[in-house]
């Protein structure tokens, strides 16, 4: 659109210009003819003057609803939008400073969203728990870390208050306290239907630009951990109990052949006897103390070669046989004739299936039964080796720790036959370092059946497992 140049700005004096000569010409000879012409012409131009005033509006309003347009479309996201005016249009420079200012906020937008891209890539990357929580305690952001660890099935809680999402009174409790007095706190948390799974959540303040204070809420899983040290606590306690006790024998009689001069010689031989049977159980549990701690630094004596599952059988069978027999318990073995040989250390092997069988014995009553079996598995190339028995059982609740150190389903009749409470714990370490596994199936009141699953033994020296 144009502008009103320098003749149309001079339009309106020139017209009263010539309307006051063509008053004077009216007054003189002739006259009245010219000042016709001359109110002819000064009418024609301040006609001129109007129209071009008229369209210069509408153009000028045209342009102003082009500008407000194009500031509506920006509000609305749309910042592709531009103004285009003509360049004798008294809005042009305004409109190349709304285009100007459209290209920066286009580029301050990429750069937002790039850095938003990084941030829910790093959120959702990490492996603890991200909650942010804004002055008034509602979720403005949570990562899927979090989102697992609190079991939130909810796709969106954001706008949500922290207690309607996680029902857990001493987070929110936390949370109210470092909003209000600041510092932080640590809070653990459990679900009530998964008491294992224990996350640690930690809370700090977090100022907001609009005033207030939020806070922001670390999470991490602590179950292994909270697992580990139980284990390190109970491990400590059983190895001081299972010390304390045949030392306080051993003080006992001791004291009593020191201070007791007069003692028979047949008392003096059974406590002597006594104090040799304890002396022995205190460097049993030692022994297999120094076997485990062995194993898991790697350094216990170990060469894999092919082992005769059907020889390794007969083998324990027949030196548990007597121990069976006292006990009351038929004791067999059920080989196949033809298996293929497993791969491993014969003495560690062999250690396994003593300890399974002695197990078995030392848990059946008088008259049941203990049978060690065998079977191949083509598809998975291992072989199994069973020790099942017809004995008390072993409670479900107790299956998954009886492979810990110190461990006892039934505490009192494993002390009583000189266990260590360290067997399944050496047997289950022993058939991790043969690449193999362990499975225990158990009824109680019907008897309980180990199962290790050991790879066969291949010509160039390895195992089908690798």
């Amino acid at each position: 659109m144009r502008t009103f140049g320098r003749a149309n700005i001079v339009l309106v004096p020139a017209a009263l210009a010539l309307a006051t000569v063509g008053l004077l010409l009216l007054r003189v000879p002739r006259g009245p003819l010219w000042a016709v012409l001359c109110f002819l012409v000064a009418w024609v131009w301040v006609i001129r003057y109007l129209l071009t005033w008229r369209q210069e509006r509408r153009l000028l309003s045209e342009s102003v609803v082009q500008l407000k347009d194009t500031v509506d479309r920006w509000a609305s996201g749309d910042l592709q939008a531009r103004v285009y005016l003509d360049q004798e249009d008294p809005l042009d420079s305004l409109a190349h400073g709304m285009n100007r200012v459209a290209e920066v906020l286009m580029e301050r937008t990429r750069d937002l969203e790039e850095d938003k891209k990084q941030l829910e890539a790093i959120l959702t990357s990490m492996a603890n728990g991200i909650i942010i929580l804004n002055h008034g305690l509602t979720i403005t952001l949570i990562n899927r870390a979090a989102r697992e660890m609190f079991r939130i099935q909810e796709p969106t809680v954001s706008g949500r208050h922290l207690l309607e999402v996680i029902r857990d009174v001493r987070i929110d409790d936390a949370v109210h306290r470092v909003t209000r007095h600041g510092g932080s706190e640590t809070v653990q948390w459990s679900p009530p239907d998964q008491p294992g799974l224990v996350v640690e959540a930690t809370v700090a303040p977090l100022p907001e630009t609009l005033g207030g204070q939020g806070a922001v809420i670390v999470s991490r899983d602590i179950s292994l951990q909270s697992q580990l040290d139980r284990m390190r606590q109970d491990f400590v306690a059983n190895v001081s109990h299972e010390l304390q006790t045949p030392l306080t024998i051993i003080r006992g009689f001791t004291e009593t052949l020191i201070d007791d001069q007069d003692i028979d010689e047949a008392s003096r031989t059974r406590f002597t006897r006594l104090i040799h049977e304890e002396a022995n159980r205190m460097s049993r549990l030692v022994d297999d103390l120094l076997t485990l701690s062995r194993m898991e630094h790697h350094s216990l004596p170990f060469s894999l070669e092919g082992v005769d599952v059907a020889m390794l059988a007969e083998s324990v069978v027949s030196r548990m046989a007597p121990r069976a027999e006292e006990a009351g318990l038929a004791l067999e073995a059920r080989i196949p004739s033809v298996l293929p040989l497993v791969s491993g250390d014969p003495d560690r092997l062999q250690e396994v299936l003593l300890n399974l069988v002695q197990n078995a014995i030392q848990y059946t009553p008088q008259g049941g039964r203990v049978t060690v079996a065998a079977q191949s598995d083509a598809a998975s190339g291992l072989v199994g080796i069973s020790v099942k028995d017809t004995g008390i059982g072993i409670p479900a609740e107790d299956l998954p720790r009886i492979f810990e150190r110190f461990y006892r389903v039934d505490k009192a009749r494993s002390r009583a036959s000189g266990g260590t409470g360290l067997g399944l714990a050496i047997v289950k370490h022993i058939i991790e370092l043969h690449q193999g596994r362990i499975e225990v199936n158990s009824t109680v009141g019907q008897g309980t059946e180990f199962v290790v699953w050991l790879p066969q033994h291949r010509e160039n020296g390895g195992t089908d497992g690798e």
